[in-house]
């Protein structure tokens, strides 16, 4: 089944159900220090929501697939959607932190469950034009990225505190879940998940061992650096919380056009070793550029550069597991469990590094965290995966 004019409406809705998921992975950071504030907090408790908003997902993406094929996919989405809207609601009307970082921590699990879903259902209703939607999804969650740093930003310019900014959010998910609720869709494939031997099997793979390191340093890298960006510009260099949101903003813009513009580069092969060395370098050299420099123009330069360094690792590394097996729904199972387990570690310890020893000295360490990550591919990753010439 191609798209069809009957398929068009419900995947628009699905890629806006998606774009939130983007959006709340983004508009934490703007708020962080503020959220933590408000609860008497430094930047060591803030950090935390960030461990809160993860540590959920670290589980939840190993049983996702086993509710879809349980309730079905739209049944999955109009839960997700629902169950999100609750919990942001509540997030913004929590008085005490622990019951904040449950809620946000549940905020965090129904978003991924909301990606997941909502890629499988763009998948099902466009099976043919699958690469074409899949891509033009991907590029609409790139832009729900952008779109979160700088709708915290805009609302905070506009004199909003985080309670309410968090309650606008919870609104406009609660109207995509009407709208998911009452637009007819087409009938849905079933959908089949790996069981807990074909798990074990993936997790115990000695020779992927470099891959899941890989893939805990980069993402919760890529945490720490997109997740204190915007307070380092606004407590270190005094940008106002517009321009500090626009500052990651940028950012994850470069991240986007550079991942679109990688998987136009069909025919040109490189090795995962090298390439992967190579961007890693880009970013710390970025990181350490917006650390050091109080020119305004070297630090928007090293935002250009950060986010180019940023752009193809993910799929880079992701696809040194895919590749390695059959089963695309196991290994990504695992791809998202190690990455999520570095997003709820390492934005938390480089928030007790700027507690101590101030933000531009953890933004550094970020950028070790990337030498680190270049390290293990270039030196423990088996030469048959690191190796691989892989079409960027």
């Amino acid at each position: 089944m191609t798209t069809s004019k009957a398929c068009a409406l419900p995947i628009l809705i699905t890629r806006v159900a998606i774009c939130i998921f983007a959006v709340s992975q983004t508009m934490l950071s703007p708020l962080i220090t503020r959220i933590g504030a408000d609860f008497g907090l430094g930047l060591g408790g803030s950090g935390f929501l960030f461990t809160a908003y993860y540590i959920s997902n670290i589980f939840f993406c190993l049983v996702t697939g086993k509710i879809i094929a349980l309730i079905g996919k739209r049944t999955a989405m109009k839960a997700g959607l629902i169950g999100y809207a609750l919990v942001t609601f509540g997030f913004a009307h929590a008085h005490a932190f622990a019951a904040a970082c449950v809620l946000i921590s549940c905020m965090g699990a129904l978003a991924t469950f909301i990606e997941a879903v909502g890629m499988d259902l763009v998948d099902d209703m466009s099976p043919v034009d699958a690469a074409a939607n899949l891509t033009m999804t991907h590029g609409i969650a790139g832009i729900g990225m952008v779109g979160g740093v700088l709708y915290s930003g805009l609302m905070l310019y506009a004199g909003y505190d985080w309670r309410a900014i968090y309650t606008m959010m919870s609104f406009a998910v609660a109207a995509v879940a009407v709208l998911f609720c009452i637009i007819r869709f087409p009938r849905m494939h079933g959908s089949a998940a790996g069981g807990l031997a074909e798990l074990k099997h993936w997790f115990t793979r000695r020779d992927l061992y470099p891959t899941y390191l890989a893939l805990f340093l980069y993402v919760g890298a890529e945490g720490a650096v997109t997740g204190w960006l915007a307070t380092f510009m606004s407590d270190n260099l005094g940008y106002s919380p517009l321009l500090a949101s626009a500052g990651t903003a940028a950012v994850w813009a470069v991240v986007t056009v550079g991942r679109i513009i990688c998987a136009g580069l069909v025919g040109v092969r490189y090795t995962v070793r090298t390439l992967v060395s190579f961007l890693c370098t880009v970013c710390a050299i970025g990181i350490l550029l917006a650390a050091g420099v109080s020119m305004p123009l070297l630090f928007w330069i090293a935002l250009l550069l950060i986010g180019t360094g940023l752009s193809a690792l993910w799929p880079l590394i992701a696809s040194t597991a895919l590749d390695a097996g059959n089963n695309g729904g196991t290994v990504m199972s695992l791809i998202l469990f190690f990455g999520y387990f570095g997003a709820a570690v390492i934005p938390y310890v480089i928030g007790l590094v700027g507690d101590a020893a101030g933000l531009r000295v953890a933004l550094v360490a970020s950028a070790f965290v990337f030498a680190a990550l270049g390290a293990v591919v270039r030196f423990m990753m088996p030469r048959h995966i690191s190796e691989k010439r892989t079409e960027v």
